[in-house]
C-alpha cells in the first residue's frame, strides 16, 4: 500500500490500483466459474432420468430447473460487472485531490490498524495486497458517499470512533 520516499510524503506504487483491478477481476472471473458450475450441476439435476416426477407433488426437477435459471441469470451479471471493471479505468488521486470514485483511502485511528477503501463500480469484495486488506466498496454505498469530497486530514465516522483519512491514492 502505501510506500514512505524519502522526501516523507506518501506515494502509491504507480501499479498498485492495476494490481488491485486485476485481483479484482481474478475474484470475478472465480464466481463466474462458481457459478457456472453451479447452474452445470441445477441442469443436470433437472434433467436427469431418476428425478422426472413420479406425482404432482414431486417438484424436485422444476426446482432444480429454477435454480438453473437463476443461476444461468448470476452468470450474466457477473459478466457484464466484469466487463464493466475490465473497461473501467483506473484514475490515479494524490493527497491533494479529493476521494472520488477511484480513489484508494486510508483511514487511521489511535490503537486501530489502519483501513483501506478502494471506490469502485462495484463492491462487496476484500482483496489481499501486500498483506493488507483492501475493503472494495462501491460508489453507492453509504461510506463511500460520506467519504467522497474529503480529503487527507478530514475525519470520517465508523460506527462510533471518529476516523482521519491519511492517504487518497
Amino acid at each position: 500500500m502505501p510506500q514512505r520516499m524519502a522526501s516523507g510524503t506518501e506515494q502509491v506504487n504507480a501499479d498498485i490500483k492495476s494490481q488491485l483491478k486485476s485481483a479484482l477481476l481474478s475474484v470475478l472471473d472465480e464466481d463466474i466459474r462458481t457459478a457456472i458450475d453451479a447452474a452445470r450441476q441445477a441442469q443436470e439435476t433437472a434433467s436427469h432420468a431418476d428425478n422426472k416426477p413420479e406425482n404432482q407433488y414431486d417438484t424436485l426437477s422444476l426446482e432444480a430447473a429454477y435454480l438453473a435459471h437463476g443461476q444461468s441469470e448470476r452468470i450474466r451479471e457477473l459478466q457484464e460487472i466484469r466487463i464493466r471493471i475490465a473497461r473501467w479505468p483506473v484514475t490515479d488521486f494524490d493527497e491533494d485531490d479529493v476521494i472520488a470514485a477511484g480513489a484508494l483511502a486510508e483511514l487511521t485511528c489511535a490503537g486501530q490498524v489502519p483501513r483501506h477503501f478502494w471506490i469502485t463500480p462495484v463492491g462487496g469484495r476484500q482483496l489481499l495486497l501486500d498483506g493488507r486488506m483492501v475493503q472494495v466498496i462501491s460508489a453507492q454505498a453509504p461510506l463511500a458517499q460520506q467519504l467522497m469530497g474529503l480529503g487527507v486530514g478530514d475525519e470520517v465516522m465508523l460506527g462510533n470512533q471518529s476516523w482521519e483519512i491519511s492517504g487518497c491514492w
